[in-house]
């Protein structure tokens, strides 16, 4: 279901950014779908019979997307599966530091800087959020505080919607997606940029 919902969200966002900029009712629905792809990557982590399959998978997936998201927003910095990508590497080796608290700190402190030095989405905000899911307590309230983090350090009022992915997390059943419409939420990603883009040449 939050599958769903991601998919919906993120092509509602993606249309609002591309075509209707000056509309923000787009964007704020659309920030429901990072903090559920986010939970999508931490139960991949937690769940993934092969974790080198899993990463290559995503990889695939950012690269054959990169052209169309360039294409699309005019950016060069890298799409939001890459962000994933290293969040879910970063969260690798965070959790097998087990009690090295210094080893832990280390890799927060570095995650903060390489994503944010590099123009990674989301940047640090993506891993904080990771963690926060992937410990799984008080989800709400520490989503919340890190939003509002992220008012004061960038400017980000429409993240502060946000937070209502996390309620659905929280208080939401939520039963996995099987057959086909997996597949299709696998390639959802680059297959609706693609499908904007050749929108967005057609009407200009």
């Amino acid at each position: 279901m939050f599958e769903i919902i991601a998919m919906v969200t993120m092509l509602i966002d993606h249309i609002g950014g591309a075509f209707f900029p000056d509309q923000p009712w787009f964007r704020i629905i659309g920030r429901l779908a990072m903090p559920l792809y986010t939970y999508g990557i931490v139960q991949g982590y937690r769940y993934t019979r092969n974790f080198k399959k899993y990463l290559l998978r995503l990889l695939l997936i950012a690269s054959t997307s990169q052209v169309f998201y360039t294409l699309l927003f005019r950016e060069y910095r890298p799409n939001i599966v890459f962000t994933f990508i290293v969040c879910l590497l970063l969260l690798k080796y965070f959790i097998e530091s087990k009690d090295r608290a210094f080893l832990k700190y280390y890799i927060v402190i570095n995650a903060t800087i390489f994503l944010q030095l590099f123009q990674f989405s989301y940047g640090a905000y993506a891993f904080i959020l990771t963690l926060i899911y992937y410990y799984n307590k008080r989800i709400i309230l520490n989503h919340n505080l890190l939003n509002i983090a992220a008012y004061f350090v960038n400017g980000w009022t429409l993240q502060l919607y946000s937070f209502v992915a996390s309620i659905l997390i929280k208080y939401v059943p939520n039963p996995r997606l099987t057959g086909h419409m997996r597949t299709f939420y696998t390639i959802f990603y680059p297959l609706h940029l693609a499908v904007l883009v050749l929108i967005d040449r057609l009407i200009h």
